[in-house]
């Protein structure tokens, strides 16, 4: 099934690629070294879901995970299987997921590049656009291994993008077939790419030039891939599991957008919120779309159509409708606007004329210039909430450690700092602990109802049930907004 369709740029004639000159390849090895440098961070050890996860690997091995995680990940049956990996590869200890994380994110930089190889030969700009896509100078969230499974979901992305490309430029089917499974698998991992993967189909569809047949195939083909898998976690999981209740489901569940007004408003409180530089990401690239087509350093259709793309990247928050909560996160949102740019962001390559070279050689080193300072602000944006946690589990160890029989660890939290999204929510503290400390003492976390700030949505009232009665003060941690006490205790007996 192939047709003599000619594309926008001159053919490949194999798919191997040449053998790379000396320069080019130190470069292109620089480049994923840096990337690898910037995703391997394991003294910052864990965040939310890594601390149980770890602690449920090194006691129970993969058949916790089964046991413990099958029904909640049914939805999404792949999401923790590169978790699990980095925690074999460290012995349970989750700064090992880093190792993964690395792997993953100098993967999407050397993917990119062959994506780009596709239509064209040229080195510089297509490795210098890659590094950017590997570095996602506006979503911090890629920097840290919560995010390894939508990190390895935009990965399948941009293989996709290449043998989508491959498609169109080629016309045989199994690379259309590639594509929807590789996205397949990738969704299957994070489905967060639902939305994106389709506007990315349809830009690559306007951008090469290709028959009608193709450009329908392609946009039907990946369409339908993101589709059967909002019907596979929506519904089908309700078929196979019906008593059970999946992230997916259960999260609709409870707080799923009531109508399209409602999402609308909630992503437009939180980009103005806390996405300004999301939204300034947005506009450099619809600048971007326009400086290219007036300088004629793409066609005007092209440029324009970068522009669009960028102007329409919020709309990818729609994935998240299940959850008000989801549209209230910065990181979620970013994450699929981000790719969204990204589709834009090819057509600049893929499509370029060749005019005007200093013109986009200014442009590649000031975009490579704010990759820069995004990778530092990327990398600082955790920084405060892990030492934060750091503090309290070194406050903690001596305390753990005096315990003995069935003393507990009771955490009364006066300053509002911790329960909170990245500071030990639901509980995750005990875990902490016992990873960090070596230590199985129980440790519970909870907060005074007299106290004057709100209770965190991740935090309990302390209870007498849960703490015991006997409560005996060891130390005070001084925080801004107040004390943290933490105490020995027995929980009371049931007789």
């Amino acid at each position: 099934m192939t047709d003599t369709t000619t594309a926008s740029a001159p053919r490949p004639r194999r798919l191997s690629l040449p053998r790379p000159a000396p320069l080019h390849l130190a470069v292109t090895v620089l480049g994923a070294l840096l990337v690898a440098a910037a995703h391997f961070r394991p003294w910052e050890v864990a965040f939310l879901e890594e601390w149980p996860l770890s602690v449920d690997f090194t006691t129970g091995g993969s058949g916790a995970f089964t046991s413990d995680y099958g029904q909640w990940t049914l939805s999404r049956p792949l999401h923790l299987v590169l978790t699990e990996l980095g925690l074999a590869l460290g012995g349970g200890a989750p700064g090992a997921i880093f190792i993964v994380l690395a792997a993953v994110a100098v993967a999407q930089f050397l993917v990119v590049i062959w994506t780009l190889r596709a239509v064209s030969r040229a080195f510089w700009l297509p490795t210098a656009i890659a590094f950017v896509v590997a570095m996602h100078p506006l979503w911090p969230g890629g920097f840290l291994q919560r995010f390894l499974p939508a990190q390895t979901a935009a990965l399948a992305f941009f293989i996709a993008a290449g043998l989508i490309l491959r498609w169109l430029l080629r016309g045989q089917v199994r690379w259309i077939v590639a594509a929807a499974l590789t996205l397949l698998v990738g969704l299957l991992v994070y489905p967060g790419p639902a939305v994106a993967a389709p506007l990315l189909a349809v830009v690559l569809a306007l951008a090469v030039r290709a028959s009608w047949r193709r450009r329908i195939v392609t946009v039907v083909v990946i369409t339908a891939t993101c589709a059967f898998m909002t019907l596979y976690s929506l519904v089908i999981t309700m078929l196979i599991d019906p008593g059970g209740e999946s992230y997916e489901a259960g999260n609709i569940a409870v707080a799923a957008v009531r109508s399209p007004r409602e999402l609308v408003t909630y992503v437009a409180h939180t980009y103005l919120g806390s996405g300004l530089t999301l939204v300034a990401g947005i506009l450099a690239l619809a600048v971007l779309g326009a400086v290219l087509a007036l300088s004629g350093v793409v066609s005007q259709r092209m440029g324009w159509l970068i522009t669009g793309v960028a102007l329409v990247s919020p709309a990818t928050s729609i994935v998240y409708f299940g959850h008000v909560g989801w549209l209230q996160d910065i990181d979620r949102l970013g994450y699929v606007a981000t790719l969204a740019l990204v589709a834009g962001l090819l057509l600049w390559p893929l499509t370029s004329t060749g005019a005007r070279p200093r013109v986009q050689t200014v442009i590649a080193i000031g975009m490579l210039l704010v990759t820069a300072v995004g990778v530092v602000r990327g990398i600082q944006h955790w920084q405060p909430s892990m030492q934060t946690q750091k503090q309290l589990l070194a406050e903690l160890k001596p305390i753990v450690k005096k315990a003995s029989g069935d003393e507990i660890v009771v955490v009364i939290d006066h300053s509002g700092t911790y329960g909170t999204q990245f500071t030990f929510p639901l509980q995750y503290l005990g875990s902490a602990s016992r990873v960090m400390n070596q230590d199985s003492t129980p440790v519970w976390l909870c907060f005074d109802s007299t106290d004057p700030y709100q209770i965190p949505g991740g935090g309990v009232e302390c209870d007498p049930d849960d703490t015991g009665t006997d409560l005996r003060l060891q130390t005070v941690v001084h925080r801004p907004g107040g004390d943290v006490d933490i105490y020995l205790s027995r929980k009371d007996s049931d007789d």
